[in-house]
């Protein structure tokens, strides 16, 4: 038995887009009805994990990298921000005029200023995708409670001074949202990460690292790649995780998932 682990966007799902191609989901079939064991792994909060998309069928669910984890659908591990953490983090945010949103295990709640940021930085088409493909991210009454992540739209100088401000006490972050332009950023706690996820699976699974394969697209799925026996980079992935990765499939959208997999016999 092998334990595979995706990312979901970039690497799954083509960015822009709300499920995976069909011959992604015909891959994870069949992988699963060969006897291994396929996880989403992913920096989504569990509340943006569509139904859709669950029901393809996963063993398992890890997100907010690691924060939440779910095997056989049953919760194995909830990590939260304390809430007056983030209450305190997005009135400082609020108060420099910096746009955000939650992402928490039960709920995503965003401010006005995000869409209104979001909008001027990318376009009204890219906000208009973006809702599409996310259509839980609405403005909402803030929650401070079972939150992982908070994501903020990044300006000139703004990583700075959130990092100046909580880099001792959180993890902060870049990310892209349209896969190479590293607009957004998140503030999350600490010991957030994706290798770590992989570890805690394979240990209640008593499987070696071994037999692991990691898929992922962007620098932060690096540490996952890294940790897997084999770490898979899709073609449509920043230069970087070219270079730390054992093998460089296809793009997401040209069968690299299903290549891949009937590369390495898992199919």
């Amino acid at each position: 038995m092998k334990v595979i682990f995706l990312d979901i966007d970039g690497t799954l799902i083509p960015f822009g887009k709300a499920m995976p191609p069909e011959s992604a989901i015909k891959a994870v079939e069949m992988a699963r009805k060969n006897g291994h064991r396929v996880y989403l792994n992913t920096g989504r909060c569990r509340a943006e994990v569509p139904k859709e998309l669950v029901q393809i069928g996963f063993d398992g669910i890890i997100c907010s990298n690691s924060l939440y984890i779910e095997d056989d659908g049953k919760v194995c591990q909830q990590k939260d921000i304390p809430p007056a953490d983030v209450k305190r983090i997005s009135d400082w945010l609020l108060q420099n005029q910096i746009g955000f949103f939650f992402e928490g295990h039960k709920s995503v709640a965003a401010v006005r200023l995000y869409f209104e940021q979001m909008g001027a930085k990318f376009g009204e088409k890219v906000l208009h995708d973006l809702e599409k493909s996310f259509p839980c991210i609405k403005e909402a009454e803030l929650d401070y409670n079972c939150i992982a992540k908070i994501n903020y739209v990044l300006h000139s100088g703004v990583i700075e001074k959130i990092r100046a401000e909580f880099g001792d006490e959180f993890q902060i972050n870049q990310w892209s949202l349209l896969g190479s332009d590293k607009g957004m950023g998140d503030i999350t706690r600490k010991d957030a990460g994706k290798a770590s996820g992989v570890h805690f699976i394979a240990e209640k699974l008593g499987v070696k690292v071994e037999d692991t394969f990691a898929f992922g697209d962007t620098a932060g799925d690096l540490p996952m790649l890294k940790v897997c026996g084999t770490g898979v980079a899709m073609g449509n992935s920043e230069p970087g995780l070219k270079e730390g990765a054992d093998y460089i499939t296809g793009n997401v959208d040209e069968n690299g998932i299903f290549d891949a997999f009937q590369h390495f016999g898992l199919i």
